[in-house]
């Protein structure tokens, strides 16, 4: 253990004041509803659906009276570590150890797999010390391992999870994770539910990718600190290339299909050019119009002298191409077919050959064009959690990197052909980096191991107050974490219904980056200027103590929170006087005037939800697709 390790497992997470004491869940008084498709989310949830927000208050008990031992199981689930999940396994532990003497906590080893094989292990206070403040999922292990979308196969995996808990005499299971990992967890409730499993079921939001976010989500555990390592790393490379000028750095971000990680990077680091998915699929911008306002960008800083840049190109990039993501969705297509057909081979040529002709004919010229090692990662067997290509093994920065130079060569030889304008001499010299592996298990930021701590004691408390299917949540998180709210929030009032394996099912999508928010607007006011200009910004290492480690990143919480908390209290106190001013006894004028503006408010309060709504709903299947999945049969019919 490094002495640093050492230091900071001393540090003590500051807990929110209402977790000082024994609290209850209060059910708010509105009706829950999902995100869009309500009736297949109504459908998957019969017992569930419409259950209200809770608020975590002080309780009003009679403290003589100690609550019973709870005995409770956690997962780290999903396959990617989230720094501060450790965090949030000590912060429940902790809350079971204050308010409930004697209980257990059992940490089940691999993620969901361990609940489904009945493998755990059963937490000591030595152990969980030892991991307080450290990164990874080291302590029990993660997994990617999910419930089957098939009826049968996934009704076998509720079995045996409820077979697990009924065994352990479990009270509570926490499941930590991302998107995916609580819609599980989400269908996990409402099965236990149905069958009267006395197991309450609780997700926790923790995932670097940030994409676990809505107003209900402020932050998931783990963002802060990935996007702040990150752009550590993208500051010293930009201050590498302002030094060495003769490099074009192009670095691909981790953050599967949204590019919040990229974009967060962008606005701490001000790189030359930070490629956004969500705004060139708004812009539906092909593969070619993309290398060609890089090769502008190369050439008007070559013809300044500046033979140098840093580019960020976010993970899922590919997906928001429109003849990329056709193409992605007919190679799967073509793959399950092949499978329906009894063909196993794995060799790549022959795979190649094998799918060529399934393709249409504009896919089939586009993978015919692509450089061999692409076609190759692009051909990868799918992601089981959602039936994706594996982006993270797509060298999308190579292949854009390889492009702008076969561009800007052609540019030369039509120039020099032609003799009509001079090209700039660009000497394009690009190197590739993957930023992807180097955060995910990084040591907590402050903001992050305050926030694990502080969903783990959630997430206890919504166990003991006996509530089921929801997620713990934070809320005002830009206030000192004293002053945090905690909630649960429905798991099903998170969902839509996407398409698994050619089935619409109820998933949580992830969150796209909108294009209205203050991070992208902060980032586009910006951008033009620093195509030229060399505003580099270094943050350096993350700061673990003083005034830097204080509060989240000045990015996205910052940004789109920074008034919330003071806002939400403003509203709070202004019901309360309305309340009071409108007794039995008050004045004619004084009720009819409250009446009259508060039926004005709800009017425009249903407008404002009727838009939110309209401006979230979207066709089931991939929340930014609009390539339609289509069968090999049906490429058939449509070719012939």
């Amino acid at each position: 253990m490094s002495a640093l390790e050492a230091e900071r497992r001393h540090y003590r997470p500051c807990v929110p004041a209402v977790l000082r004491v024994r609290v209850r869940a209060e059910p708010a008084q509105e009706r829950t509803t999902c995100v869009s498709h309500e009736d297949l989310i109504a459908s998957a949830f019969p017992t569930l659906y419409g259950s209200p927000v809770v608020s975590l208050v002080p309780a009003e008990t009679d403290t003589s009276v100690a609550p019973r031992p709870l005995r409770v199981g956690c997962v780290l689930s999903g396959g990617t570590p989230a720094a501060g999940g450790h965090n949030c396994i000590c912060g429940l532990f902790d809350h079971l150890e204050a308010f409930h003497p004697g209980s257990t906590l059992l940490g089940f080893r691999g993620g969901l797999r361990g609940v489904l094989r009945n493998s755990f292990t059963k937490l000591e206070a030595a152990t969980v010390e030892r991991h307080r403040n450290s990164g990874g999922f080291f302590m029990i292990g993660s997994g990617g391992d999910l419930i089957e979308t098939e009826e049968e196969l996934a009704l076998a995996h509720y079995e045996l999870a409820e077979a697990t808990c009924r065994r352990c005499g479990l009270s509570g299971l926490v499941l930590v994770g991302g998107p995916v990992s609580n819609s599980d967890t989400a269908l996990l409730a409402e099965h236990f539910k149905q069958r009267g499993v006395p197991t309450r079921v609780i997700g926790v939001p923790a995932t670097i990718d940030g994409d676990l976010y809505c107003n209900s989500i402020e932050a998931s555990i783990g963002f802060d600190t990935a996007t702040r390592v990150y752009a550590s790393l993208v500051g010293n490379l930009a201050t590498d290339a302002a030094s060495a000028r003769k490099h074009w750095y192009f670095i691909r971000m981790m953050g599967r299909t949204p590019s919040h990680l990229t974009l967060g990077c962008a606005n701490l680091t001000q790189p030359n050019i930070a490629l956004v998915g969500e705004e060139l699929e708004a812009r539906r911008m092909t593969l070619c119009d993309i290398v060609g306002e890089l090769a502008d960008a190369v050439e008007a800083r070559a013809s300044e002298g500046k033979h140098f840049g840093v580019v960020l190109i976010p993970e899922g990039l590919i997906e928001y191409v429109p003849q990329v993501n056709a193409l992605l969705s007919e190679i799967s297509a073509a793959l399950k077919y092949r499978q329906r057909m009894g063909d196993t081979s794995t060799d790549r040529y022959k795979v190649y050959t094998a799918i060529l002709p399934l393709l249409t004919p504009p896919s089939a010229a586009l993978l015919a064009s692509l450089p061999p090692y692409i076609r190759r990662q692009l051909m990868l067997e799918r992601q089981a959690s959602d039936d994706k290509a594996q982006l993270s093994q797509i060298e999308t920065e190579r292949l854009l990197a390889e492009l702008v130079r076969v561009e800007l060569r052609k540019r030369r030889a039509a120039a020099t052909a032609t003799a009509e304008w001079a090209a700039p001499d660009a000497r394009f010299a690009p190197v590739c980096f993957y930023l992807g592996y180097q955060a995910r298990s990084s040591m907590p930021s402050t903001f992050d191991a305050n926030l694990g701590y502080a969903l783990g004691h959630a997430a206890g408390a919504l166990v003991g107050a006996g509530a089921t299917a929801y997620m713990a949540s934070a809320h005002c998180l830009t206030s000192p974490p004293s002053e945090w709210r905690l909630c649960g929030v429905p798991l099903f009032s998170l969902m839509s219904a996407d398409r698994r394996a050619g089935v619409a099912v109820a998933v949580i999508r992830p969150a796209q980056v909108s294009l209205a928010s203050p991070t992208f607007r902060r980032w586009s006011a910006v951008r033009e200027r620093l195509v030229m200009a060399d505003l580099y910004c270094n943050p350096g290492p993350m700061q673990l103590s003083g005034p830097l480690a204080a509060g989240p990143s000045p990015g996205r919480v910052q940004a789109e929170h920074a008034e919330r908390g003071r806002d939400v209290a403003e509203a709070q106190a202004i019901c309360r006087e309305v309340s009071a001013a409108c007794w039995p006894g008050c004045s004619g004028d004084v009720l009819r005037t409250a009446l009259a503006s508060l039926r004005a408010l709800r009017e425009h309060l249903d407008v404002l939800e009727e838009r939110d709504q309209a401006a979230m709903t979207n066709p089931v299947g991939s929340s930014h697709r609009r390539i339609t999945q289509v069968t090999h049969e049906q490429m058939l019919r449509r070719d012939n």
